[in-house]
């Protein structure tokens, strides 16, 4: 039982008409299944909707229009079986019709304007997509992220809440800190800055932008991706990445001073020899950890740096069988992504 999907199961778990044992499979099967859990969420929410629901008397002119509907189709002629359903099971029948009708455009207009809860700013309950969200220097909000994580917002922050749906929820930081949290699988909260977007690949991390618009990551746990302009930077656990015109180099909290302050000098475009001596000051500074940093500068410098780059990380870190100095050089993807299988080992 339940070796794929359990769709049809879960209105009667909903309910509470499964076994015991019915039960457990299901729950054990919810925690490994984000199909099945979304496919859940929407169960659970038709019947909060439902619950919701009251009756409403129809407008006079409802009626009146039903039943000259009801005697066009009779006509002159005989009287047809329809003419002999009772008056009051033909009401009836029309109040379930209106009833129906209601909550369809109920349902319709919660999905197209669904919310997220909002607490710790008084007189703002819930945020809907398009609104913007925001708290001053003596404030902080929690806000809960659908039902996939939650965010915290520190004093001074402001989000704009961009799509909430069920394949996709993403929000604007556009300046100030938030802390998030998820618990959804990968790429379905996104939080877009002016210099790059977070997205999310199970995990908890701190984001802040800063008022220049360059921001800085940090995660918790899991892995979060910065993606911009077609570049991807992997910040893993325990690791920062600063962004300014595009996703930075990621380097782990414990690396040293030196090797942070000359990767931010790399990231921030210095040319020259000035460009040669930070790299120097990193390839020296780089320990078995840092290769993270290394791996992510491959494609960014120019042939030459990426020569260095190689010989310092395959001292590090060989590289697999198959990936050479010249392939790395000439940013051979093959390569480059086999590589990447053994660095990022590191990022577990």
């Amino acid at each position: 039982m339940f070796r794929k999907h359990i769709t049809r199961h879960l209105s009667a778990y909903h309910h509470g008409e499964l076994s015991g044992d019915e039960k457990l499979r299901v729950e054990a099967h919810l925690r490994e299944c984000a199909h099945c859990r979304r496919g859940y969420d929407e169960v659970r929410l038709g019947a909060q909707l439902a619950s919701t629901l009251s009756l409403s008397e129809a407008p006079e002119s409802t009626w009146n229009d039903l039943l000259k509907l009801r005697s066009a189709s009779s006509g002159p002629s005989r009287p047809s079986r329809r003419q002999w359903i009772p008056q009051a099971v033909f009401a009836g029948l029309a109040a379930a019709a209106v009833i129906v009708i209601v909550g369809i455009f109920s349902w319709n207009s919660f999905w197209r304007s669904p919310s997220w809860e909002v607490t710790g700013l008084p007189g703002t309950p819930r945020l809907r997509a398009g609104q913007v969200l925001e708290t001053d220097s003596s404030s902080t909000a929690q806000v809960k992220v659908a039902n996939i994580g939650q965010i915290t917002l520190d004093p001074n922050t402001r989000i704009r809440l961009l799509v909430t749906r069920s394949d996709e929820h993403r929000i604007a930081l556009d300046h100030g800190r938030l802390e998030a949290a998820t618990w959804a699988p990968p790429r379905l909260f996104i939080v877009e800055t002016p210099s790059a977007a977070a997205v999310d690949l199970g995990c908890k991390y701190t984001l802040e932008v800063e008022d220049d618009g360059s921001s800085l990551l940090h995660v918790i746990l899991g892995l979060v991706a910065l993606e911009r302009g077609g570049r991807e930077t992997i910040v893993p656990a325990g690791a920062f990445c600063r962004t300014l015109a595009a996703p930075g180099t990621p380097f782990f909290e414990d690396s040293s001073e030196r090797f942070q302050s000359a990767l931010r000098d790399l990231d921030s475009g210095v040319v020259g020899p000035e460009r040669t001596r930070q790299l120097e000051i990193i390839l020296q500074e780089a320990r078995v950890r840092d290769a993270l940093s290394l791996w992510h500068l491959l494609p960014r410098l120019d042939p030459e740096s990426r020569g260095l780059i190689y010989d310092r990380l395959a001292q590090l870190l060989p590289p697999p069988s198959g990936v050479t100095r010249d392939g790395i050089i000439a940013l051979d993807r093959a390569m480059l992504d086999s590589w990447k299988k053994v660095v990022s080992q590191l990022w577990q």
